[in-house]
């Protein structure tokens, strides 16, 4: 097949990886396969197989970019004429349902990452255009639902696919846990919890950082390790002072081999305000991590367990649950993250791209 990817961007997130990883999977397959994205910088380089074509369409904030990028993408289906086109994330999906008008497309599929698209006028955009897309899906049942209820998503033609992820990628390795614990200066003795999210609103790191400080009352050389960047990060870091954790959090930034990290951690917490899948919990279940998360999205269908999972925005919950795990011994921990283990092989990658791979044959066929 020839099977085309269209996505908004290519930095550091869920859906971005989930979709890389994808590709890269279906090339093994022997799929022939391309990654188009609207706009912004290319973050996964070195990540993405060296056979699939991956090209930027410039887009910008304007109708002749607009046009401009719809006529570079026909142009480039004279030369790959698509059999599947896959789009992911709203932007995305929109731009691949307006191609069809002028594009011949046997499959067109818009995934979405999320319950939470920002504004009723993008849910609006999307039941008006519905007709132009013949399989809607989501990654969390919870998701699928509501999009489903708002009338975005046609219900007969709309389903859940979960993301998925590497097993052995995510395994935890002892090595790698010394490394990082060496890097930022936390010995082998020190609880750590890591938090990998971008620092932006949904990931609600205020809520975190609350907890953490009431969490510390207890057990004052606690650390917390916080890997991603963005648009909040000063603000963050003042909060910080303010809380007077500076000895007692670490900012990261983004890393694309983020595996290390959880191999360093000894508990996994997510503090979101609204998710979609939540495929950094799976990552961390699958290393052997407990994990806490906030009722966010499709994340307790990930966690699978609500003694682990609280509402969002309430720091005081999220604290108690965060001393639970810290007052645990090693041992309960341990046999908390094999169970954890376990749970993860629902995400293993290639039952999901198998999944996607008899979707995409069941329709063309």
């Amino acid at each position: 097949m020839n099977i085309v990817y269209v996505i908004t961007g290519l930095s550091l997130g869920g859906a971005e990886t989930i979709t890389v990883c994808l590709a890269n999977e279906m090339r093994r397959r022997g799929h022939h396969v391309a990654i188009l994205y609207l706009t912004g910088e290319n973050w996964f380089k070195d990540q993405i197989d060296k056979d699939i074509i991956v090209q930027s369409l410039g887009l910008s904030k304007n109708c002749f970019s607009f046009v401009n990028a719809q006529l570079k993408v026909r142009q480039f289906f004279k030369n790959f004429p698509p059999q599947v086109i896959h789009g992911n994330m709203v932007h995305a999906n929109l731009f691949i349902r307006l191609l069809r008008l002028h594009c011949h497309i046997p499959l067109l599929i818009s995934t979405e990452h999320s319950n939470n698209i920002d504004g009723k006028l993008r849910m609006k955009i999307y039941q008006y255009t519905d007709f132009l897309s013949d399989i809607n899906t989501n990654v969390s049942r919870e998701a699928t639902t509501y999009f489903i209820q708002q009338k975005a998503f046609g219900r007969n033609k709309s389903m859940t696919v979960y993301n998925g992820i590497d097993l052995v990628r995510f395994g935890r390795n002892e090595d790698k846990r010394l490394k990082i614990r060496t890097q930022y200066s936390v010995s082998n003795n020190e609880f750590l919890f890591l938090n990998v999210a971008r620092l932006t609103p949904a990931k609600d790191h205020v809520n975190l950082l609350l907890a953490f400080k009431e969490t510390c009352s207890i057990c004052p050389d606690i650390k917390l390790l916080i890997v991603g960047d963005g648009e909040l990060k000063k603000e963050l870091e003042e909060k910080v002072k303010e809380l007077k954790l500076i000895n007692n959090v670490i900012f990261a930034g983004a890393h694309i081999h983020i595996e290390d990290y959880y191999s360093a951690a000894d508990c996994f917490v997510l503090s979101s305000a609204w998710e979609g899948f939540g495929l950094v919990l799976a990552e961390a279940m699958a290393a052997n991590l407990p994990v806490l998360t906030t009722d966010a999205g499709g994340c307790a269908e990930v966690v699978d367990d609500y003694e682990y999972v609280v509402p969002t925005h309430d720091p005081f919950l999220l604290a108690d649950k965060m001393k639970k795990i810290v007052i645990m011994s090693p041992e309960e921990r341990e046999q908390l993250g094999n169970t954890n283990k376990d749970k993860a092989k629902r995400f293993d990658i290639n039952s999901i791209v198998k999944e996607w791979e008899d979707l995409y044959l069941g329709y063309l066929q």
